[in-house]
C-alpha cells in the first residue's frame, strides 16, 4: 500500500463514517475558546468543562480577565493542571490582548503564539476552528495515531504537522484534527489500544506490524493461512480422536449441531444486550406540535402561534459551525426558495445563544431564524435530548431531528435520519 493509498483509505473511512467532529471544549465565542484551549494543555477536556463556566461567567471578556490577578484566577482553576503558571498566562494574554489586538482574536498562526500561554499546538486550534484555516494541531493524541496508522514517521509534533498537512487536502485538515485526536482518545489508547474494535486495521501500519504478526509473517493473509490450516488440523485431531466409526461421527456431528443451536440465541441476544441505541423523540405523527417561543438571533421573539396556515420545517442541530450542521443549514438556504413556494417556513433550534445564532447566521447568509434554547425548554417539549454515542463515547445531547408540522398545527412528519448535505431536497421529497 502506499502512502497516497493509505492516506486516501483512512480519509475516506471518516468522511462517511465520522462526518461530524469536533472539538469537545465547551465555548460560545473565540474569547472562551482561547482560554478553554489554553487550559487545556496537559489536561483533560472533561476538567476544563467543569471549570470554565464559572471562570466565564466571572470574566466573560478580556478586558475583564485583564483587571483582574493571578492570584483571583487561580482560585477559579486550581483544579486543572499547572494552575499557578497558567492564571499568570491568562492575565498576561488577556492584557497583550486589549493592548496589541483591540481585543480581537489574531487569525494568524505567528500572531497567535505571541500571546502568553499559547503554543503552536494552541495557535493551530483557534486558527482552524474559530477562522477555518488549514491549521493542523498536534498534541499526544494525534501525534500517537498518525505515527501508528504509518501516515507519518515523525519525531517531534512539529514534524508531525508538516507531514500530515503535505498530504491531507486542504479541505479536511481542520477536521482531521478532530477525527485523530477523538480517535486517540477513545480507541487508540496510549497503553492499550482497542485495536479489536477499531475499524482502520486494515490500513494501519501498528495493527500489522505489532498485533497480527506477532507470532505470524507480515502479512493479513499470513496470518489467515496459518490460522485456517491451525483450524483445519485441530478439527482432523478432534474428530480422529472422538471416534473412526461412521456412527459415533453421526453422533458427534448431531451434538455439535444441537449445541450450536442452542447457544446461537444467547450470543444473538448478548449482541442485541451490546448495541447501543440512541434516544430518539417519543412525539408521533399526527401529534398537536408542542407550542413553542424564543429569540432568533435578531433578539426577535419567535413562536409557534406566528405561523397560522403555514408549514413548518422546524429542524433541531447540535451547534452552530460544526460541520454537519453548517452542511445542514446551508442545504435549506440552497432551497429556501422552493420550500417557500410549498407555503414552508424554516425554523432551527439549538442550545447555542443568539450571539452565536448571529455569527452563524450572518457568515452564511442564513434567510431563516435560529431559536436560542439555551434553556433546552423547545428541545425537550420535542424529546430530542438524549444519550447518542460519537466515537465510541455515549453521552447525552440533541439528537439531530427534524419535524414538519402542516397548517393546523399538527405532526405531520418526522425525519430522524437526517442526510446533512441534502436536506433541503429530502424535505422536498416527502
Amino acid at each position: 500500500m502506499t502512502l497516497k493509498e493509505r492516506y486516501s483509505s483512512i480519509i475516506n473511512y471518516f468522511r462517511t463514517n465520522v462526518p461530524i467532529a469536533e472539538t469537545e471544549l465547551h465555548y460560545t465565542n473565540p474569547f472562551e475558546l482561547l482560554v478553554a484551549v489554553i487550559l487545556s494543555a496537559q489536561c483533560t477536556d472533561k476538567r476544563i468543562n467543569q471549570v470554565t463556566p464559572k471562570l466565564f461567567k466571572d470574566f466573560p471578556t478580556a478586558e475583564s480577565l485583564a483587571a483582574s490577578d493571578s492570584d483571583t484566577i487561580f482560585n477559579y482553576i486550581r483544579s486543572v493542571s499547572y494552575p499557578n503558571n497558567k492564571a499568570k498566562h491568562l492575565v498576561n494574554m488577556a492584557n497583550m490582548l486589549l493592548k496589541d489586538y483591540h481585543s480581537n482574536i489574531p487569525s494568524e498562526i505567528n500572531e497567535l503564539v505571541k500571546l502568553p500561554g499559547v503554543g503552536r499546538k494552541t495557535a493551530n486550534v483557534v486558527a482552524s476552528v474559530i477562522y477555518h484555516k488549514p491549521a493542523m494541531a498536534v498534541d499526544t493524541h494525534v501525534f500517537r495515531v498518525s505515527n501508528r496508522l504509518g501516515l507519518t514517521k515523525a519525531k517531534t509534533p512539529l514534524q508531525s504537522e508538516q507531514q500530515l498537512i503535505k498530504h491531507i487536502p486542504k479541505q479536511y485538515v481542520a477536521t482531521a484534527h478532530h477525527w485523530l485526536i477523538l480517535h486517540g482518545r477513545y480507541t487508540c489508547l496510549a497503553r492499550q489500544p482497542k485495536c479489536e474494535t477499531c475499524a482502520l486495521t486494515s490500513w494501519c501500519q501498528y495493527f500489522q506490524t505489532k498485533i497480527i504478526n506477532k507470532n505470524a509473517p507480515h502479512s493479513l493473509s499470513s496470518k489467515k493461512l496459518i490460522m485456517d490450516k491451525s483450524t483445519t488440523i485441530n478439527k482432523k485431531e478432534t474428530i480422529k480422536k472422538v471416534s473412526n466409526t461412521k456412527e459415533t461421527k453421526a453422533k458427534t456431528e448431531a451434538s455439535v449441531k444441537k449445541t450450536t443451536i442452542q447457544k446461537e440465541p444467547k450470543k444473538i441476544a448478548q449482541k442485541a444486550e451490546n448495541k447501543f441505541v440512541a434516544h430518539s423523540t417519543s412525539i408521533k405523527i399526527g401529534n398537536k406540535a408542542p407550542d413553542f417561543s424564543a429569540k432568533n438571533q435578531n433578539g426577535e421573539t419567535i413562536s409557534l402561534n406566528d405561523f397560522k396556515g403555514k408549514n413548518i420545517v422546524l429542524y433541531f442541530y447540535p451547534k452552530d459551525n460544526t460541520p454537519g450542521c453548517t452542511l445542514e443549514a446551508c442545504s435549506l438556504k440552497d432551497e429556501y426558495q422552493y420550500l417557500t413556494k410549498q407555503n414552508y417556513i424554516v425554523l432551527g433550534v439549538s442550545a447555542d445563544d443568539e450571539k452565536m445564532h448571529k455569527k452563524f447566521a450572518e457568515k452564511y447568509e442564513l434567510p431563516f431564524s435560529l431559536l436560542a434554547d439555551t434553556n433546552l425548554t423547545i428541545i425537550k417539549a420535542y424529546d430530542v435530548w438524549g444519550k447518542k454515542q460519537f466515537m465510541g463515547k455515549i453521552f447525552d445531547g440533541i439528537i439531530r431531528t427534524t419535524f414538519i408540522i402542516d397548517e393546523k398545527g399538527t405532526i405531520s412528519h418526522i425525519i430522524t435520519d437526517v442526510k446533512t448535505k441534502e436536506h433541503g431536497k429530502q424535505i422536498l421529497g416527502l
